[in-house]
């Protein structure tokens, strides 16, 4: 596995992170692999280290070619400069497919919470934008009160924000026909369900776009992957139901790019360098 750690241009503090898997082997019959660029939670006020590292690392050892973008957080976010970290990140991973074996067609973005609502802008709204959309627990529209009005605000860069600048954040009314695919997860115990994934899906379902939505009964909102690998520790953080939507999102992506082929050929590589050694297999060598 080869990694990459860059700083995003025009930023004092977004990184893009890559893990990079061994070029040599093939993901099914395709040298070229898809990629997943995580975009993790925490408001807009710092980017959760639960929803980063371990995301990434489940989506390369299924095979992916796997990225964290560290996005501009706190005061660093006004004029919603993640947006713009977003798009650079999936146009700096198609610009260099050939030399990573990235298929550039084949990019998912896959955020949580603030980093769901990060990951939907930039599949609506971005100059570069992903070619499907992994959503778990996004905090995509606007909910009555102030639930996520402390987000507007720092996206904003003021202490108070106005209805158009709700309109503005309220992603859900800007999905159109054109927009990516998405797979959503979330739970019923977590409140902001309502005002992310399941009008999420009513517009794609109303414009008879290609989603997919789990509802798990149980699990509080941030539960990451659900497993003791971003559990930091906690119980709270641990269910072993949830935690099958990442194999879930899996499927669907290679159902969105298209299936995985292969053969019974083998790919051994001894008679290779046998050969160079000037070796074989015979089992009746000429003494």
């Amino acid at each position: 596995m080869k990694m990459i750690h860059m700083s995003v241009p025009g930023s004092e503090e977004a990184t893009l992170e890559g893990y990079l898997l061994d070029c040599e082997l093939s993901l099914g019959q395709e040298k070229r692999r898809p990629a997943v660029l995580v975009c993790p939670g925490g408001g807009y006020l710092y980017c959760s280290p639960r929803e980063a590292e371990p995301v990434a690392l489940s989506y390369a050892a299924r095979g992916f070619h796997a990225f964290i973008l560290r996005y501009s957080t706190g005061k660093a976010a006004a004029g919603f400069a993640p947006l713009r970290e977003a798009s650079w990140a999936i146009g700096y991973i198609r610009e260099n497919s050939d030399s990573w074996n990235i298929d550039p067609e084949k990019i998912a973005v896959c955020g949580f919470s603030a980093g769901g609502h990060l990951a939907l802008a930039v599949g609506l709204q971005g100059e570069n934008k992903p070619n499907a959309m992994i959503l778990g627990y996004p905090a995509a529209s606007a909910p009555a009160g102030d639930k996520i009005d402390f987000m507007l605000k720092i996206l904003e860069g003021k202490q108070s924000v106005t209805w158009e600048d709700e309109k503005k954040y309220d992603l859900v009314p800007q999905i159109t026909k054109d927009a990516p695919p998405v797979f959503l997860v979330a739970t019923a115990e977590d409140v902001l369900t309502q005002y992310g994934a399941l009008p999420i899906a009513k517009a794609y379902s109303d414009l008879g776009r290609n989603y997919e939505l789990h509802i798990f009964q149980y699990g509080h909102h941030g539960n990451s992957l659900g497993n003791e690998v971003s559990s930091d520790g906690s119980t709270r953080n641990l269910d072993p139901a949830y935690a099958q939507w990442q194999e879930l999102s899996v499927q669907w992506l290679h159902r969105t790019f298209g299936p995985l082929t292969f053969t019974d050929k083998s790919t051994s590589r001894m008679s290779q360098y046998l050969a160079q050694m000037g070796l074989s297999l015979d089992k009746n060598p000429t003494v």
